[in-house]
């Protein structure tokens, strides 16, 4: 019997998930992941691409989801390495002549979708995106603002709905089956996740504490009142992490807001938790648009220049201050130790501390991106480089420089944020 690989790397759950209904022809189906080896332990710019605790959450998301399939009877085969050369290796194992995935957005993606495409069959499926399925915009008309794409699409939209969880069927390879396959990530469970470590980010947890934030304590009422909060429980959604990871699916939380409007109540905030899911569709389709312009110098407003960043001895300084919340700033001093202390930081607070590396300091945006995407528990290459792009003005709009002492004035006017994360009291 032929087999077909099902690569899950960017659809780390059961729910919404096209690639667990492909019907191919009774081929045997092998459930794939592949932890990207340059992803989590290469460098760019000097600067590691994932710290640790990047690396904890991604293996614990991958687990959750290897038990909820195994307690399906469907194995998971879990790969270290290169993407394409792993790949192509196990279909080698396997006899394998297919390759089923979700569509990419990120350059290094795409590469390893057109190194496979040379050996495999390969289909894409659009499982993360709230345009794919159902109003694909195309790239060569696809509006380079915001505010056209939104007046373009919203009025019109229509996200397509969930799939159903699949129901297991005999043409998954077993758990028994794949085993076989593992060692190397189990190697790294046991170095790097020595003990039962559980992420917010795992599926189950993700639509656990969606349901309490919209249904059962309807927080997302006031989402667009507190959505500049800095710090706290429920100033926002919280489902950065987990639309990152592909362990929640976008269509299922456009479509839950959705259905809380229709049942309980429609306001600005509802709409507006909405609004921000455009933003992330926006910058996945500008990457798929521009690919690597992204990582340029100039972004996508200028040649391409793909030269590594260039210091002086006093912006050397300046960027390693920044990084380690010493700048001498309070308020963007307390940003980053937030960030490096959870993983995590406000809206608010990165467009600040992005506007104060690029504009204040004179830093190349690009170190700033960097650095984002070795410490974001939500990294997401799109929107990562997208927004950093943003403030610098090499993106979709003009230069955004924030007067951020003006900012502290508004949105922690006690320094009571400052205080709780650094301990120092606002004079």
């Amino acid at each position: 019997m032929s087999v077909s690989l099902i690569l899950l790397n960017d659809t780390l759950r059961l729910h919404d998930n096209p690639l667990l209904h492909i019907a191919d022809g009774g081929s045997a189906k092998a459930a794939v992941i592949v932890l990207n080896r340059h992803a989590f332990f290469a460098q760019q710019y000097g600067i590691k691409r994932a710290n640790l605790q990047r690396l904890q959450q991604q293996l614990s998301v991958i687990r959750s989801l290897s038990n909820a399939l195994a307690a399906r009877n469907i194995g998971l085969i879990t790969l270290f390495g290169d993407t394409a050369q792993s790949l192509l290796k196990l279909a080698q194992q396997l006899g394998a002549t297919r390759l089923y995935c979700a569509k990419p957005v990120a350059t290094y993606e795409y590469a390893a979708i057109a190194r496979l495409s040379q050996q495999l069959s390969v289909t894409t499926l659009d499982c993360n995106s709230l345009l794919g399925t159902t109003s694909d915009p195309g790239l060569a008309k696809l509006p380079d603002s915001f505010t056209a794409f939104r007046k373009q699409y919203e009025p019109s939209l229509q996200v397509a709905l969930p799939v159903d969880i699949a129901m297991p069927d005999d043409t998954w390879l077993t758990p028994a089956q794949t085993a076989r396959y593992n060692a190397d990530f189990t190697q790294l469970l046991q170095q790097y996740l020595p003990h039962q470590l559980q992420f917010k980010a795992s599926e189950d947890a993700a639509m656990a504490h969606l349901k309490h934030y919209i249904w059962q304590q309807r927080h997302i009422l006031h989402y667009k009142d507190s959505r500049n909060q800095l710090i706290g429980k429920h100033y926002a959604s919280f489902s950065s992490s987990a639309l990152a990871l592909g362990s929640l699916s976008v269509r299922w939380l456009w479509h839950e807001i959705e259905r809380f409007e229709q049942q309980i109540l429609a306001n600005d905030s509802t709409y507006w938790l909405k609004f921000e899911l455009l933003w992330r569709e926006f910058f996945r389709w500008q990457f798929r648009k521009y690919d690597a312009r992204w990582f340029s110098k100039g972004g996508i407003q200028s040649q391409i220049n793909f030269t590594a960043p260039v210091l002086n001895t006093d912006q050397q300084q300046h960027f390693r201050n920044w990084c380690s919340a010493n700048t001498g700033n309070a308020f963007i001093d307390a940003n980053m130790t937030l960030l490096n202390q959870t993983g995590l930081m406000s809206n608010r607070g990165r467009q600040n501390v992005a506007s104060y590396l690029i504009h204040d300091l004179g830093i190349d945006w690009r170190l700033g991106a960097a650095y984002f995407e070795q410490r974001l528990l939500d990294y997401d290459c799109a929107s990562n480089w997208g927004n950093w792009a943003y403030i610098a003005g090499t993106g979709n709009s003009q230069a955004r420089h924030f007067n951020v002492q003006k900012q502290a004035q508004l949105y922690d006017p006690d320094g009571s944020f400052v205080h709780a994360i650094t301990g120092v009291l606002a004079l």
